[in-house]
């Protein structure tokens, strides 16, 4: 039996009535035992925005998750006293641990590999799978350059050298792009928690690679919809489909693999797409029994899963599918490098020319029309073409 009362712990936000003044607040944990209270800092400020005042905690999980863990650094240091001590402790016994509980649970080698996994984890809910996935690897790639780095270490050095290392690691540029965006998002993070002061991306500028994307003419877009294939060639043939898919409705891989039967309206003229983009949140429709005579359609109604509510494309990961997408193209005497994001580049160019440009821009749900310019192609002889129209008298 314990020879002292447990010590009972209490989240405590703006103890000291600051954040009408400074905008900010510290959180402490107050520890009481027989009448007596001892606070302890977090070294975390919150404003009254980032605070949960019903039930008295962060908002942000990831932070609530950093409170909890010093939370239970405290108490699992109790237990550990009072059973060397043969039940016996009080407050002032947290003073052999004062040092190292100014702050945060291990943040004196609280690395940022750390803090990224912590964070990758506390939103694995939040995020979808394949953003998930690509975060993860981030982290890995990070992992890989160092294990351990430390807050005070990240500067603009350190950036720089971690670009260097991706380059060496022969990574393509677009996905040392992907990793820098994704690096810098749970730097502001850690900013935002003044785990860092600064984010040195604000001075690093991440070179944006050239896109080398040249979509499909309408008779290469043919040639995907005439292939034949085996029964035992399922997936190639979803893939396929799923390709052509994006590009009679200008969606994007993360729209195109998460559709159900909920995206669509049976009309009495046909069906009608209904989407909210992924990576936008926008929403929008697209009469499917019109646009490409009605080829979308008949792709939907071929899937057409026997669940309500059910997904049209299973079992397709955005890696199988632009593998797959490379040996479809040699399969129909395509002689271009193709993946899943021409299909997109293709959308746009096809509904510019057959319809205009801001009907193509209103497809790809793009706020600005330089956006879409930007997903517009036109080859010589398209454009000779257009030239020997024009009436130049």
């Amino acid at each position: 039996m314990f020879k002292d009362q447990l010590v009972r712990f209490k989240v405590i936000f703006d103890r000291k009535k600051e954040v009408a003044t400074k905008g900010k607040a510290l959180v402490q944990i107050e520890a009481y035992q027989n009448g007596k209270r001892r606070y302890f800092s977090t070294s975390i400020y919150l404003s009254r925005d980032q605070w949960n005042f019903k039930k008295k905690e962060p908002k942000d999980q990831f932070t609530l998750s950093q409170v909890r863990s010093f939370v239970t650094a405290l108490a699992d240091y109790e237990k550990e006293q009072r059973y060397y001590n043969k039940g016996a402790f009080t407050l002032k016994d947290f003073d052999q641990l004062a040092d190292r509980m100014n702050v945060p649970k291990d943040v004196s080698v609280f690395s940022f590999n750390q803090f990224f996994k912590e964070q990758l984890q506390a939103r694995k809910k939040e995020l979808r799978h394949g953003t998930y996935k690509n975060h993860n690897a981030c982290l890995n790639t990070l992992n890989e350059f160092n294990q351990a780095i430390r807050f005070e270490d990240i500067d603009y050095k350190l950036i720089d050298q971690f670009h260097q290392f991706l380059i060496s690691k022969r990574h393509k540029p677009f996905t040392w792009h992907k990793r820098h965006i994704q690096l810098k998002t749970y730097l502001k993070k850690a900013v935002k928690l003044r785990l860092l002061n600064r984010s040195p991306y604000e001075d690093y500028k991440v070179p944006t690679p050239k896109a080398d994307i040249i979509p499909l003419h309408m008779e290469e877009v043919r040639k995907l919809e005439e292939l034949a294939f085996k029964p035992t060639e399922k997936r190639n043939e979803r893939v396929r489909d799923m390709f052509l898919f994006s590009v009679y409705t200008g969606l994007r891989w993360s729209d195109v693999s998460s559709l159900t039967t909920a995206n669509f309206i049976e009309t009495a003229d046909g069906l009608t797409l209904r989407f909210k983009s992924a990576k936008e949140s926008k929403s929008g429709t697209l009469p499917l029994h019109i646009v490409f005579d009605g080829k979308a359609e008949a792709i939907v109604r071929k899937y057409w899963p026997d669940q309500e509510g059910g997904k049209l494309f299973k079992g397709i990961s955005n890696a199988f599918a632009n593998l797959r997408l490379k040996e479809l193209a040699t399969q129909a005497a395509i002689k271009k490098s193709i993946h899943f994001h021409i299909a997109r580049h293709t959308s746009a160019t096809i509904y510019a020319q057959k319809a205009d440009v801001l009907t193509a821009q209103n497809i790809l749900q793009h706020s600005k029309l330089s956006t879409t310019q930007g997903y517009l192609h036109i080859s010589n002889q398209e454009r000779d073409n257009k030239l020997r129209d024009v009436d130049w008298k």
